[in-house]
């Protein structure tokens, strides 16, 4: 707390000063003034939370002083400070708000209990407003998951629009004469793996940091609102809600805003204008229907807007020949993995012939291939991903090494003892849940271990400490953040799992040998 004490005559000032016990109280600075004008200046370069103030004085006095702070400055505890007993030196006290009012001269004990009275109270509320603040803090935070929640609960039909029209008109700037709407979705799935490294594979987070650009360039025109999407197969979803015919020109821009950002384009799927808001539903799954219908073999165009039924999924033999079928059920049953390679190459062919392949056609094909190698191994968990270059295009060639290493591991069986298998499901289990509270004990009761054993088996497969690679974990998380993001320290703090930004502070430097903030100036100057 700091002190201003305003009063046209030396000795007054002085004789305050001499009988508060000011250390005592952690006051970290007295200001002196000798009329109002004098403590406006001082006020407004210095705004002291306590205010004894006499009320005759030259230039301004304290009746007009009082009414000032209390129109700037309301949280301003003021004790006013008087030789006269008139009602008129006496209302303004009253009316603006003074903890207490003292007549000259002053006696010590009295002007000490006021002084402890106006900072218990000053303290006090204080506490209420940092508690305001902490929790304003929280929620703003929370904002941005609340509406991804409810946008996505509404584009997929699960939510009522009219209940939360005036929100988002007041909250996101939607108009209220909305009558036409268009959607854009956008997977991650096939980014461009160099953005996804960037973040270290963290779709959350590249969904999170990709959406804030998306709102930069929307916040432009208020065309709409970006979000991360609820819905399974679809990581970001733009909502237009004006200028829907526009909206073509609108995603153009903000791929381009990626690229130049993040040196990437990304494949987007864009619906047709729809009603709003009864088109909601319709507009989400025609934009997902031109993302998902989009020809994979194409390398020029990132935008996929929906075209009806104009090229439905391709004839199974186009993509999928039943004799290849066969000749992999055969290689399967004799467990012969270079017969099983064969059979790849001759599909990998296949598929570079085609002038037409769409995302739905060949998840389709993956998963009767997985369904074929399940028949082999029933006890592995078989998954193959549609693999991309580093173009963020879709490549025949990574497809068929990828279906070869898979391959090549079921031939092996599972090499992997069941401590590490348990290792492994909890690095797993800690790279998705590194910001909540992590202890020992939550872990050991989540994989139904001792804590001992915890510890110890972790540290004998990997040779690291369980906190240590949690901690490096974080560190991690929070670098990259504080390279992307203008996100504040505490912010990024609680993000990564750490409550006391204080605590991320020591532990970050620990790690780095810089705090958070020399890391990122570092960053911006590189």
């Amino acid at each position: 707390m700091k002190v201003l004490i305003v009063d046209d005559e030396k000795h007054v000032r002085e004789a305050i000063r001499y009988f508060v016990p000011w250390e005592k109280h952690n006051i970290s600075g007295i200001y002196e003034a000798t009329n109002g004008q004098e403590a406006m200046q001082i006020m407004q370069e210095q705004q002291p939370a306590i205010v004894f103030t006499d009320m005759r004085m030259p230039l301004m006095d304290g009746a007009e002083l009082l009414e000032w702070l209390h129109s700037h400055y309301p949280n301003t505890k003021t004790i006013v400070i008087s030789g006269y007993q008139d009602f008129n030196y006496v209302k303004p006290a009253i009316v603006y708000g003074g903890t207490d009012y003292l007549l000259k001269p002053l006696n010590s004990k009295q002007l000490i209990a006021a002084a402890e009275h106006a900072f218990k109270l000053w303290l006090e509320e204080e506490e209420e407003r940092q508690q305001v603040h902490r929790q304003n803090m929280r929620l703003n935070e929370l904002r941005p998951l609340y509406w991804d929640k409810v946008l996505s609960d509404l584009v997929a039909g699960q939510a009522s629009f009219q209940e939360q029209r005036s929100s988002l008109c007041a909250e996101l700037g939607m108009p209220e004469t909305a009558a036409e709407c268009r959607i854009a979705v956008l997977t991650l799935q096939g980014a461009d793996c160099r953005l996804l490294q960037r973040f270290h594979g963290d779709v959350g987070l590249t969904s999170f940091v990709l959406a804030n650009v998306c709102n930069e360039v929307l916040s432009q025109k208020q065309s709409g609102f970006a979000f991360r999407s609820w819905q399974a197969g679809v990581d970001l979803v733009i909502l237009f809600w004006t200028a829907a015919a526009e909206a073509d020109e609108e995603v153009s821009r903000i791929n381009e805003s990626i690229g130049q950002t993040y040196g990437v384009q990304l494949d987007i799927g864009l619906s047709r204008v729809n009603a709003f808001p009864d088109g909601l539903q319709t507009a989400f799954r025609q934009a997902r229907q031109g993302l998902n219908e989009r020809n994979l073999l194409q390398r020029e165009g990132r935008i996929h807007p929906y075209r009806g039924h104009l090229h439905d999924s391709m004839p199974e033999q186009d993509y999928a020949p039943e004799p290849l079928f066969d000749k992999l059920g055969i290689a399967v049953l004799s467990g012969d993995v270079e017969k099983m390679e064969r059979v790849v190459d001759d599909w990998a062919e296949q598929l570079g012939k085609l002038s037409l392949l769409t995302e739905s056609s060949l998840l389709r094909l993956q998963e009767e291939i997985a369904s074929v190698l399940k028949r082999w191994r029933p006890e592995e968990e078989i998954t193959l991903e549609l693999c991309y270059d580093s173009e963020g295009l879709f490549s025949v060639a990574n497809w068929r090494g990828q279906l070869k290493a898979l391959l090549q591991r079921l031939s092996k069986g599972n090499s992997q003892s069941p401590d590490s298998r348990l290792v492994l499901e909890i690095r797993e289990y800690l790279n998705q849940n590194y910001a909540q509270d992590m202890t020992l004990q939550h872990i050991a009761e989540r994989f139904f271990i001792s804590r001992e054993n915890v510890s110890r088996k972790f540290k004998q497969i990997t040779g690291e400490n369980l906190s240590d690679y949690l901690a490096g974990l974080r560190i991690d998380k929070a670098k990259t953040l504080l390279q992307n993001t203008n996100l504040r320290l505490s912010q990024i703090s609680e993000l990564v799992g750490y409550e006391d930004e204080k605590y991320f502070s020591r532990v970050f430097k620990k790690s780095t040998g810089q705090t958070p903030r020399e890391f990122r100036k570092q960053e911006e100057k590189s």
